[in-house]
């Protein structure tokens, strides 16, 4: 039987989107989800049926766009990805691509703070890994070194997400910008 990985962290992403609209409301932050680049194709390809239906388009997604999130906060440009891994030792360093580092690279050196949120599934945990801690790891792994970060590695060096202040994920707090 096929697994289907469509909506893995799809919960964990409308988490993320629910805390981005409570800092909203506070006027803490102002965060919003990328949405990937869409490719509309023009409107001829669609069956005659639907044809000059505005409700009606067709096309493709050319790939992914920027960051999965990114805003602003206090004056800081904020960017980060989010990512769960079902693994409960580590996270694979696979679940990242490089085009998102090297944009997560861009914004820190533009001064933001740049970021991943981790999901660990199993045990419903959820860790701030800062871009220079990623930035390590990977171009370890590069380098013939661990292809993963065990999780332990998280619970020692990097920030623990909670749900404080109203907000299910409060990641702002973790940041300590907010």
């Amino acid at each position: 039987m096929a697994v289907n990985y469509a909506n893995r962290g799809k919960l964990f992403e409308n988490d993320i989107i629910r805390s981005n609209t409570a800092y909203k409301h506070k006027k803490w932050a102002f965060v919003e989800k990328t949405e990937p680049i869409f490719h509309q194709l023009p409107s001829h390809y669609l069956p005659k049926r639907l044809q000059g239906q505005k409700q009606y388009k067709i096309g493709y997604y050319e790939g992914k766009g920027f960051v999965d999130f990114f805003g602003v906060c206090q004056g800081r440009a904020l960017a980060f990805e989010a990512k769960s891994t079902t693994i409960k030792t580590s996270f694979p360093l696979k679940n990242i691509n490089a085009q998102q580092v090297a944009d997560l690279e861009f914004w820190h050196q533009l001064g933001g703070i740049s970021f991943v949120l981790i999901q660990f599934e199993q045990q419903r945990e959820v860790y701030i890994l800062h871009y220079p801690d990623l930035k390590k790891w990977w171009d370890g792994a590069l380098n013939g070194e661990r292809k993963s970060i065990p999780y332990d590695w998280f619970v020692m060096n990097c920030e623990k997400v909670k749900s404080t202040r109203g907000v299910i994920l409060d990641y702002l707090s973790g940041l300590g910008i907010q």
